[in-house]
């Protein structure tokens, strides 16, 4: 008996969840739309429409002259331009302030009756809307009810930039500059991986993509009136302008602005070679100045719906980079606006790298009223959270004299190549950016010169976007609202990184190995570096010679002036400690202890998540091997830092033991480093993804040499060898000067 209800009971149950399901497969749900949509509206529309019939509902669309208000429905305009929306907004519960949302804002409400409106304030916001739509449609399976979310990003402009540029200078040997292949950049034709990419992106509501190169001109266009300036075969330049078209509609969209950034002054190669020309110049010419002004004009009149970025420094003298972009830039964008008989002036984005960027501005301001402008956040390497000194000052008089100010988190070389994101680092950044009026974020991925794929040594190569996602979803997170709470924040990031690994204990762990992880190398860098970044792979370790004396070995751009906490470095450390004076600020003592409290929380941390591990082992494996390395890269640095304040103390002690107690932890180091070569020798491709001369240090890079950290370790192994030899010498040799002592040891 008990068997034979059990078994209705089952069979009823069955029963109303098939008719409920028929049910709500046959629902039918209504799309109004309010006037005609552009692409970019119809592209949300569809995002809608996909997420409803993918649930089994089937959708309708009609115009609001065909729908009564009181009809059940999904209302979806531009919000103040229909009575009719008004008017359903004002019935709900929902009340707007004066000026809410703003640009790219959206609403969304619910109205009795299975009324759900999604207005926008613009295009891109009516985009948003249908997106954070369809988001919790999916979520939740059904059209969610009680609805009342006004939102609007923070910052105007959000996004990455990808460089069109190789690990190698193998060009005519010009920085930068690289002419656009399938041999030199086959992911440009990969239609579907930049479906993915650009997909990505509207996910995450980045709305900007930079491409950075010398001179993309003769890769994407034709120039008639040059024709030896031609450098690629036509069926080649043919392919390059239907891809770049094709690209930049996607991207149009998906509310995403393409920007084409260029150096100056740079010309086509083919031109220079031609007519026997330069193909760098550091000042104008009358070729260079005709040459470029048709380029931009061309540029702008055949891709109107693109940015221009200009880097005017670098090659191009200061004394005439004011005159250069009023003179030859603009006056190009001026001649592309007459083509398209247009008077909109389209936006100019001067970047404030090597040029007196205000000087610059203001003197293009008289001409010219759409300037934007853009300067490094973080010189080279992330090492803070708020930058301070000159950076801080010229970001805040930017932010109030162009138009809008964006500012570029450069190159990471100190992060390179781990999987570094650390959410509340990134948010406290982007707190700071909005504190100094920084209206738009432009973001290097954590491997720039060797897009799309990651240092990691796998095969097939893995992809930024899926290896790096939580480094591009927190700075876009956080470009859209820095000031979110701090425990909320929390919980999203376990949600998140618990969809990744499957287990939301895991996640916990994964978090706080992250955040921890996150403080080891921008600490060890802005206090123990010697330059910032572009030039130094943090990673690959520092000789004690660097560590001693970084004035011998150049310091272009001191840490502490900007990137760093007040402070003292290794050497005034040592001279106040001697002198028995008061430390002051973020010592070498305080950073060697934090780091290595650090990076063992990691480890603690992510160890503790491995049992927990559900989904996506191998890449956890991967994340689990990184965090062992950061500590390794921690210890070999402390113990390094360690010998060497006591070498320095040698040069006011004059005595031999301060000499001999750095032995121990300089040989320390090393065994450091040869559990990191161990680490990564079958993991990574190299240490960092910079491989031209311009990386000094530790070593000069080039191609194949100095990459690797088991290409590094035999100079380590060297330089003990010398200090042993050198030190014994010392002991016996009582003829060598006080001063020369230093030098001598690592000789």
């Amino acid at each position: 008996m008990k068997n034979n209800y059990l078994t209705s009971l089952l069979t009823v149950l069955i029963i109303y969840l098939l008719a409920s399901q028929q049910s709500y497969a046959a629902q039918h749900v209504r799309i109004v739309l309010y006037g005609r949509p552009s692409a970019r509206i119809q592209f949300g529309i569809d995002k809608v429409k996909i997420a409803l019939e993918t649930a089994g509902c089937q959708t309708v669309s009609s115009t609001s002259s065909a729908t009564s208000v009181d009809e059940p429905a999904i209302h979806i305009g531009h919000l103040g331009k229909s009575q009719k929306l008004l008017s359903l907004i004002n019935s709900s519960s929902l009340e707007l302030a004066p000026g809410q949302p703003g640009k790219e804002g959206f609403v969304l409400t619910s109205i009795k009756n299975n009324i759900t409106v999604i207005v926008g304030t613009d295009d891109t916001g009516i985009l948003y809307g249908c997106l954070e739509f369809a988001d919790r449609f999916k979520s939740t399976g059904s059209i969610p009810k009680n609805l009342a979310v006004v939102d609007a990003p923070v910052f105007t402009l959000r996004g990455p930039c990808i460089g069109m540029v190789l690990m190698d200078i193998i060009y005519d040997d010009t920085n930068y500059d690289y002419l656009y292949t399938p041999e030199t950049f086959p992911f440009f034709y990969d239609k579907e991986l930049w479906i993915r990419y650009l997909d990505f992106l509207l996910e995450n509501k980045m709305n900007t993509l930079y491409f950075w190169n010398g001179h993309p001109f003769t890769s994407l266009l034709r120039l008639p009136k040059y024709p030896d300036a031609q450098a690629l075969p036509d069926e080649q330049l043919k392919q390059n302008i239907e891809v770049f078209n094709w690209l930049t509609q996607e991207a149009d969209k998906r509310g995403i602005w393409v920007i084409k950034n260029f150096y100056n002054i740079h010309i086509s190669h083919a031109l220079a070679k031609a007519r026997n020309v330069p193909i760098t110049y550091d000042q104008p010419t009358p070729l260079t100045r005709e040459y470029t002004r048709y380029c931009i004009s061309e540029f702008v009149s055949k891709y109107p719906h693109v940015g221009v970025m200009m880097c005017l420094g670098e090659r191009l003298h200061n004394d005439h980079d004011a005159d250069w972009l009023c003179e030859v830039i603009i006056p190009g964008v001026k001649d592309a606006m007459k083509q398209l008989n247009t008077t909109s002036q389209p936006p100019v984005i001067v970047r404030a790298h090597s040029t007196p960027i205000e000087e610059v501005v203001n003197a293009a301001l008289k001409s010219y009223d759409n300037i934007y402008t853009t300067c490094k956040y973080n010189g080279e390497a992330l090492t803070t959270t708020n930058v301070r000194g000159e950076v801080k000052r010229l970001h805040e008089s930017l932010s109030q004299l162009g138009s809008t100010h964006i500012a570029n988190v450069h190159l990471l070389s100190n992060l390179e190549p781990y999987r570094w994101s650390s959410p509340i680092f990134i948010q406290k950044c982007m707190q700071s950016c909005k504190n100094m009026g920084i209206q738009g974020l432009h973001l290097y991925p954590l491997r720039y010169s060797d897009w799309p794929y990651s240092g990691d040594n796998t095969t097939p190569r893995l992809l930024q976007i899926e290896r790096d996602w939580l480094w591009f979803e927190a700075w876009a997170r956080y470009a859209w609202n820095p000031k979110r709470n701090f425990e909320t924040e929390r919980q999203h990031w376990i949600d998140r990184i618990a969809g990744k690994y499957g287990s939301k204990k895991a996640a916990v762990h994964i978090l706080n190995a992250y955040q921890a992880s996150g403080e080891c190398s921008p600490r060890l860098l802005r206090r123990f570096g010697i330059t910032d970044g572009g030039r130094q792979a943090l990673s690959l370790g520092m000789l004690m010679t660097q560590l001693v004396n970084p004035h011998r070995y150049g310091v272009w751009a001191p840490l502490r002036d900007s990137e760093a906490p007040p402070g003292e470095t290794i050497e005034e450390w040592v001279k106040r400690d001697w002198e028995k004076l008061p430390h002051h600020g973020e010592t070498p003592s305080k950073v060697i202890k934090d780091t290595l409290a650090f990076a063992q929380q990691a480890v603690t941390a992510v160890e503790a998540a491995k049992p927990l591990i559900t989904k996506n082992k191998m890449e956890f494996n991967r994340l689990l091997n990184d965090i062992y390395c950061i500590q390794a890269t921690t210890r070999c640095y402390t113990e390094k830092v360690r010998a060497t304040m006591k070498v320095l103390r040698y040069k006011y002690s004059d005595d031999i033991n301060d000499l001999k107690a750095a032995l121990p932890l300089l040989e320390n180091s090393l065994a450091e480093y040869r559990i990191l070569v161990e680490l990564t020798d079958g993991t990574y491709l190299d240490g960092d993804s910079l491989h031209t001369f311009q990386r000094k240090i530790p070593f000069v890079a080039g191609p194949n040499k100095y990459i690797h950290f088991r290409q590094c370790l035999p100079e380590y192994e060297k330089e003990i060898e010398n200090f042993r030899r050198n030190l014994k010498h010392l002991q016996t040799d009582s003829s060598i000067e006080k001063n020369k002592k230093l030098d001598y040891l690592f000789e």
